[in-house]
Formats: C-alpha cells, sequence, structure tokens
C-alpha cells in the first residue's frame, strides 16, 4: 500500500457491488482490498483503513463487525458505509457508529456520490497518521544534563520524528527539540521523550510542542507536504466527478 493513498476495506459477498465501489474508488485514487468475515478481525489488526464498508443486509452479525472497527486502535475514527435496504438495520448501524447508509438496489452514480461526500473525512482521518519522509536540520538538547548537538530528521509527523543522531539517546530519556522547517524560516520547539535508539545513529522520538502556535505552524507544513505526495491527485480527481 502506498503510504499517502486512502484506503478503504470492503466486507461483503456481492461480487457487484465490490466491482462497483472498486471502479469508483480508482477515480478518486482510493485503494480498496475486499475482505472475507473470518479474516476481518486479523485485516483491522494489519492495516489502517480510512474507510470501511459493511454489508448489514449480506454479512453475518455485522453490528460485531461495526463495533470492531469503532473499537481498533488504528481503524475506530475510519468512515463507516453500512448497506443497509432494512431500516431496523439503518438504525441500528447509526446507534453503533456508521456514518453513511445505502440500500439496495445501487448504482454506480449512487455509489460515486457517496464517496464524493464522504471523500474530505477520509482525507482528514489519513492526515492525521501521516508521517512526511523529509530530512531537515533540528537541535537536540538533552533535559538533564544541557548537551547539545545538531541532527537531521528521517522523518517527521505532528506528535514524533526519526533523527539520525551523532550520539545515541537512551530510551525514556527527555530532551528539547528544535526543528527547522524546510522551505520555510520556521523553527518548530517541542518537548520529547526517546523512543527508541539502535546505538548506530538512529533514534525515534514521540514529541509536543511547546505552544499553539508552534504546532499549527508544523501542520500547516505537513499539510503542504502531505498534498504534495499523493491525495492531491486525488483531490484533482474529486473536483472532476
Amino acid at each position: 500500500m502506498e503510504p499517502c493513498a486512502i484506503h478503504a476495506c470492503l466486507v461483503t459477498p456481492d461480487p457487484l457491488l465490490v466491482t462497483t465501489f472498486t471502479d469508483a474508488c480508482s477515480e478518486l485514487g482510493i485503494e480498496v482490498r475486499a475482505a472475507a468475515c473470518e479474516r476481518f478481525p486479523e485485516e483491522l489488526a494489519r492495516a489502517k483503513y480510512e474507510a470501511v464498508l459493511i454489508d448489514f443486509d449480506l454479512m453475518p452479525n455485522p453490528l460485531a463487525m461495526l463495533g470492531a472497527v469503532r473499537q481498533s486502535s488504528a481503524n475506530r475514527n475510519a468512515v463507516i458505509l453500512a448497506v443497509t435496504t432494512e431500516a431496523g438495520h439503518g438504525r441500528q448501524a447509526l446507534a453503533s457508529g456508521a456514518n453513511v447508509l445505502f440500500g439496495r438496489p445501487f448504482d454506480a452514480k449512487e455509489i460515486r456520490r457517496i464517496l464524493h461526500g464522504s471523500y474530505e473525512s477520509m482525507v482528514r482521518e489519513r492526515r492525521r497518521y501521516f508521517r512526511c519522509a523529509a530530512e531537515v536540520p533540528a537541535l537536540v538538547i538533552r533535559s538533564s544534563s544541557g548537551e547539545e548537538f545538531k541532527s537531521t530528521t528521517m522523518n517527521v509527523s505532528s506528535s514524533g520524528v526519526g533523527l539520525r543522531a551523532p550520539v545515541p539517546l537512551d530510551p525514556g530519556e527527555e530532551i528539547q527539540l528544535v526543528i527547522l522547517l524546510r522551505e520555510t524560516d520556521v523553527m518548530v520547539r517541542a518537548i520529547g521523550t526517546v523512543i527508541w535508539d539502535d546505538k548506530h545513529g538512529k533514534t525515534g522520538i514521540s514529541f509536543k510542542c511547546t505552544n499553539a502556535q508552534h504546532q499549527s505552524e508544523l501542520d500547516a507544513w505537513l499539510d503542504a507536504q502531505f498534498a504534495a505526495s499523493g491525495p492531491e491527485d486525488s483531490q484533482n480527481k474529486k473536483k472532476s466527478l
């Protein structure tokens, strides 16, 4: 799976629904995977999805499947599309956390309309997990000793960073971090904790920006990187629908 693509999981035995939904998703650059009922919990554990379609008409125990999505650490905020021809099933699906309902008979135009309306939510969910592969300068200050050293990022997210560091750091160690964002003059300051260090020059840090302005500037920069790395093409396709 491409790291910046939008991903959808389909849980239905209906080949027409799979084909129609997959064709409509391809127009938006959404990658689709069909999951068998018995493999669904495994699929939620192994992959991150921005959308999940559950067929309440044809799948056994669809409410349990919907609940599994909402309880999944990686997929709990996914857009859930429920195929619910019976009104009672629709009420149950909405009460359990479904976002979109549609029933049979359906056609390609309706599926495209549904995806068009849900696409922005899928992009926001993907953005939350986006980690930008970028080499930008960073300054690390060890809180315990005040030692400072320059490093370079390997990747950056809104709450974490991978670094190439000249000295090893200790897991659990508190540090101060200053990141100079590429193609800007913005310096983001944060307080971080070392999550891992391979003792060969690579380390992972979880951090929180020191104030709301720095977080906003970092998020704006990540938004620009995210748009340039894939979903921008999908946005252009969305506008053409």
